[in-house]
């Protein structure tokens, strides 16, 4: 039966190559939506990893990153100057955000940005992230120098030793990170908040002021007490932030899915087109077989196994081509069961697409068909 099947889709090459290349890609396109759910899920919760037991103070409605928020310096240094909430201010500080060019995606934080940080406070931004090149701390007084993110070095071009241009000013590089969970550190020129603040025009404002509590399970009670000292402002928790990563990331998984989708209904159509065309044209031999004996299990075997065929041929080169775009973009590889599960996607159609051709196939009356032109 397999050696019929296989004689029967060469017999159509230049159809059968055509339906499996659709399917190739059609199975791709559902690799890759799944690639984005990992990336985009992974983006976004190893940003707020970092944020566990941290407290952000920010314009009430400028969400994370903050960049449409603007407060005083004075009121960010009054709140780290408080000593009856909790904090750990030796990893807390004021911090501004400006962002310099838009993402590509409404849930990712900017293509590129400056973020002002206080020199000898660099480790409440990105923690222990090393240097790939030069250093990962910035000099007192700082400057005129920069440390950029990994994805930023390639953005600016720049390496240790350059100047790139920021805001039309000339900035020192000064470091290069190495690859860091947070996406925002990755896109981001790290240099000092005194300036970020003259480079940009912001002299005694800030974005945000970042907070550690002392205790990770007084996190909430801090954050309550904020909020009744300060109801003009935005007191964000890990918690906040997670209910609105998932708000935002609600359209582009919906957008995903219907990618998904999309490819497997075209999957489907083109199997299924293949395939009606095949039984029409093979009308007549169907209905000499079934003359001569052939059973109509056997028949329809064949072209189960044929369909089948054109769903693996297409299905598994589909899948492996997922891999490097994963491998790309930094995220995790699919598991063995989720590469299983896309070969699966490609099955599936493939059964749906060939159920009408089938039926017409258990249809054939073998007297009709010998007189089928």
């Amino acid at each position: 039966m397999l050696d019929v099947a296989f004689k029967n889709l060469w017999a159509r090459r230049t159809r059968s190559i055509l339906c499996i290349l659709a399917v190739m890609v059609s199975v791709y396109l559902n690799g890759s939506t799944l690639t984005m759910n990992n990336w985009m899920y992974e983006a976004m919760t190893g940003e707020l990893a970092r944020y566990m037991g941290i407290i952000y103070v920010q314009q009430d409605g400028s969400g994370y990153p903050p960049f449409d928020s603007t407060m005083a310096q004075a009121t960010a240094e009054a709140i780290l100057a408080r000593t009856d909430v909790g904090l750990n201010l030796a990893d807390s500080a004021p911090l501004l955000f400006v962002r310099l060019e838009r993402a590509m995606m409404p849930f990712m934080p900017a293509q590129a940005m400056v973020i002002g940080v206080p020199p000898g406070r660099e480790q409440v931004l990105f923690g222990a992230v090393e240097a790939a090149a030069g250093v990962n701390r910035l000099p007192n007084p700082a400057d005129d120098v920069a440390i950029l993110g990994e994805k930023a070095a390639d953005y600016y071009k720049a390496t240790v030793g350059q100047d790139v241009t920021i805001n039309e000013q000339p900035v020192r590089v000064i470091g290069v990170l190495k690859h860091s969970v947070m996406e925002s550190v990755n896109r981001a020129a790290i240099v000092s908040l005194s300036t970020a603040q003259r480079l940009f025009g912001k002299e005694g404002l800030v974005s945000a002021v970042l907070l550690t509590a002392s205790d990770v399970n007084q996190v909430t009670e801090i954050a309550t007490t904020l909020r009744q000292d300060y109801p003009v402002l935005a007191v964000t928790t890990q918690d906040d932030m997670l209910t609105e990563a998932r708000k935002v990331l609600q359209m582009p998984m919906f957008y995903m899915s219907m990618m998904s989708l999309t490819a497997f209904v075209v999957a489907v159509a083109v199997i299924m087109s293949t395939m009606v065309m095949a039984v029409m044209e093979r009308t007549r031999e169907i209905g000499t077989l079934r003359a001569i004996g052939a059973s109509r299990r056997r028949i329809l075997g064949t072209i189960l196994v044929e369909i089948l065929l054109l769903s693996l041929i297409g299905g598994v080169p589909g899948t492996l081509l997922s891999l490097p775009m994963a491998a790309l973009m930094r995220t995790t590889l699919p598991t063995p069961v989720q590469l299983v599960q896309i070969v699966l996607f490609a099955v599936v159609a493939g059964l749906i697409g060939g159920l009408y051709p089938a039926w017409r196939v258990a249809r054939v009356v073998p007297m009709e068909a010998l007189r089928y032109e």
